[in-house]
């Protein structure tokens, strides 16, 4: 009951902390805005392709599903060098 509790917990206060940061962001610039946007999707895209990555390397054998996940993170990141993925709505 205890541990439930301090997951509910924990849980809200994060959720707080990602309401009021979003409502931060919100009064920023467009230009500000694009580049956060811009290093989001690298970041996506490294952590993408890190994720299958490892997993491909602790299983020690070839999964099609990590090879798929690898190859769609380097995908992301070559996308948005390129300017394919609009950062801006």
């Amino acid at each position: 009951m205890v541990k439930g509790f301090l997951i509910l917990l924990v849980t809200f206060v994060l959720v707080a902390i990602l309401h009021f940061t979003i409502l931060k962001i919100m009064e920023i610039s467009e230009q500000k805005k694009t580049k956060f946007r811009k290093v989001f999707w690298y970041l996506y895209g490294f952590i993408f392709t890190l994720s299958g990555a490892l997993n491909w390397i602790e299983k020690s054998e070839f999964n099609f599903i990590f090879f798929i996940q690898s190859l769609l993170g380097i995908l992301v990141i070559i996308l948005n060098l390129m300017g394919k993925i609009k950062t801006k709505h």
